[in-house]
């Protein structure tokens, strides 16, 4: 789905995201990201139930709240992080349990079993009452029955959801409303780069670059063939996330939707272009996997062997808590210099409620509560207290990663694609992965992919198209 210039009526720009607890819901070190990598978290499913942090990260809501009453103010969260404690939902997590008096509890769960995990609690009538918005949460998670019809208890109407109502209804499901997001974000992955290496070789800085409307295709591509010319240690230009994001930079997904049909654009002009580029990156040595380049490992960009590291937002903190001898800068990809304007990769964060959860309206009330948190001003300001204990960020890095949440002064792309199966996902990654990094007897041409898959995609997406 692309939107031109969503309007400051249509989508509220005061949100907080980005910074967020979903950044604590991406994999870490070692587990699947979009471009590769394998997970290989085995934790056990375990229940915490203490917010043990209140040294390094405390926050104080007392002034925001006004005792309500609800009929059952007990939760359970189920996630494989424990949002209590993550600095943007921390402060909401407080007031809502000083608001009403009750408690949110954490089940916990390994990354790589919480869909499972979650179906099977909820078909043996054990449902949390909330949980994580997924990729394969819409349409296909909300297809199956996964979770609640909300419309009952959210309202709208109310001031905190101003505009919110259009990013509601792009998930409406058969007149059913399951998701309201309370964060939007234009900058979801992002390229990190060693600011330090990058000043002693002499290399401009991308960020600048990004601000002058410099950076684009060429110049990232020139960007990384003078630093591996310039540094004798380099092995590559950039490793990590790259392939989809390359394509969302032309203004069109692979798998979109319009007037509410999912859309394949495999064949267009646009990703045909992306996917040329990407297959030059890689003859070129510039885009590489090899040793501790199958994911999201921090060591080959400290070291300088690589320029880039292209991973979901959530990676920026670690450089900032674990490598103090460093400044790391981050850009978003580069612009599509083919394309009529720059084009973000946009997503949002919020909770669903569980298909059997015994405590809807409690759940809506916390979520309810966490858009507040996102839009009262003072409110904002005690979260990004919050995040910065957290984070770690530089200030000069916060008020740059939140001017992504101003999502009405960008033109958004909503890839769908990770919301149609399991199965598709690990295609399309699979394609875009032989595209930008496959080296080889195992190298194959855009034409020759599509021709392969076409008729495994075509599969997939007719339940939806149909």
């Amino acid at each position: 789905m692309n939107f031109k210039r969503i309007s400051a009526a249509a989508l509220c720009a005061a949100m907080v995201l980005s910074l967020t607890a979903c950044d604590e819901a991406q994999p870490q070190q070692g587990a699947v990201t979009s471009d590769g990598g394998l997970n290989t978290t085995t934790s056990a499913t375990t229940t915490t139930n203490t917010l043990d942090d209140d040294i390094n990260n405390p926050v104080d809501i007392t002034d925001f709240v006004e005792a309500a009453t609800l009929e059952n103010p007990n939760l359970v969260y189920f996630g494989h992080y424990d949002m209590r404690v993550a600095g943007d939902i921390k402060p909401g997590v407080k007031l809502f349990e000083e608001t009403y008096g009750g408690k949110i509890d954490y089940l916990q769960c390994a990354w790589g079993e919480r869909i499972d995990k979650l179906q099977t609690l909820i078909a043996s009538g054990d449902s949390p009452d909330l949980v994580d918005k997924e990729d394969l949460t819409f349409p296909n998670l909300i297809s199956k029955n996964v979770y609640e019809d909300l419309t009952a208890h959210i309202d709208l109407t109310q001031p905190q959801w101003a505009g919110y109502d259009v990013l509601v209804e792009q998930y409406a499901y058969n007149g059913g409303h399951y998701y309201y997001p309370f964060t939007a974000n234009a900058l979801p992955n992002c390229l990190i780069y060693n600011k330090t290496k990058f000043d002693g070789l002499g290399l401009d800085d991308p960020k600048a670059m990004y601000d002058a409307g410099t950076w684009t295709w060429d110049s990232f591509k020139n960007i990384m063939i003078d630093f591996m010319d310039r540094d004798p240690d380099a092995v590559g230009g950039v490793y990590g996330l790259l392939g989809h994001e390359i394509i969302v930079s032309t203004g069109t997904p692979l798998i979109g939707m319009q007037e509410g049909k999912v859309v394949n654009n495999m064949n267009t002009a646009e990703v045909e272009r992306a996917a040329n580029y990407l297959t030059d990156l890689r003859k070129e040595g510039l885009a590489v996997r090899g040793d501790g380049m199958w994911s999201n490992e921090s060591a080959p960009l400290v070291t300088g062997k690589v320029a880039f590291l292209g991973v979901g937002q959530w990676k920026i903190t670690d450089f900032c808590k674990l490598y103090k001898e460093y400044e790391f800068g981050f850009v978003p990809f580069p612009r599509d210099p083919s394309a009529d304007e720059y084009y973000y990769n946009t997503t949002s964060f919020g909770y669903m409620v569980p298909k059997g959860s015994e405590n809807v309206e409690g759940a809506a009330a916390f979520i309810d509560i966490m858009r507040r948190c996102g839009t009262d001003p003072e409110l904002k300001a005690v979260v990004k207290e919050s995040i910065m204990n957290d984070k770690q960020y530089s200030e000069e890095q916060y008020e740059f990663l939140t001017s992504f949440e101003n999502i009405a002064e960008y033109n958004m792309v909503l890839p769908v694609s990770g919301g149609i199966s399991a199965n598709l996902t690990t295609v399309l990654d699979d394609m875009v992965i032989n595209l930008a990094f496959e080296q080889g007897e195992n190298q194959k041409s855009w034409t020759q992919l599509r021709t392969e898959y076409e008729g495994v995609i075509a599969s997939d997406l007719s339940v939806f198209t149909e």
